[in-house]
């Protein structure tokens, strides 16, 4: 079901290139969605053929959160916060290497490690946009505002998804009733990112038919 609104989002993106003026980082988007929906489809492969698939999350969770750092940065005009996400850019990636091959392992566990220090990277560099946005002078729309919609869903996903995705390896052995409510609980947290994401590919066109 996950895969399926991750492509409903991959197509709308597609659409929104074909308005004027799209989002700038609309390109780098297109591919980073693309490759979520590989590792998806490849990690359910393997899991019907009960092999083992963490190390394509464990892979994954390095470049989703790579790419994060690297498209909020881009969001934000601050040349302090600019320099420390750009370090973070390059810091991350290198000490999740560590943790997936020295610490945590790769096809062992879930890198809760490497995921739940994603999340509060993302968070914090959110919080910043919205706090830059905020004292930005002048009269502007969020709303008009494609990188308000994607700041939005990142915040949202990554607050709710510690609880969920962060304690993965305690709660694998969980009865199955309760890992099916913890998957439903999930979904329904991607459904409102992706949705959010889909509202930032076109909010122009929408904002602009109902201005």
């Amino acid at each position: 079901m996950h895969v399926l609104i991750i492509i409903i989002c991959f197509i709308t993106a597609l659409l929104a290139k074909l308005q004027k003026d799209p989002p700038r980082y609309l390109n780098s988007f297109i591919v980073y969605i693309l490759v979520t929906i590989i590792v998806e489809v490849v990690a359910w492969w393997y899991s019907i053929h009960n092999k083992r698939n963490l190390i394509f999350y464990n892979l994954y969770a390095i470049i989703n959160f790579t790419y994060l750092i690297f498209l909020l940065r881009s969001f934000m005009t601050n040349a302090r916060l600019v320099s420390v996400m750009g370090v973070l850019m390059f810091a991350y990636p290198v000490l999740a290497l560590i943790n997936l091959f020295l610490i945590q392992g790769t096809n062992t566990i879930f890198n809760t490690y490497t995921f739940l220090s994603g999340c509060v990277i993302v968070v914090t560099a959110s919080v910043c946009y919205f706090y830059e946005r905020i004292k930005y002078p002048g009269p502007h729309s969020l709303l008009k505002e494609p990188a308000f919609w994607v700041s939005t869903g990142l915040l949202f996903f990554y607050t709710c998804s510690p609880p969920l995705t962060g304690v993965v390896n305690a709660i694998s052995l969980m009865p199955f009733y309760n890992l099916k409510t913890l998957y439903f609980i999930n979904l329904m947290v991607n459904i409102i990112l992706y949705l959010l994401f889909s509202i930032s590919f076109i909010c122009n066109l929408i904002f602009r038919r109902y201005s």
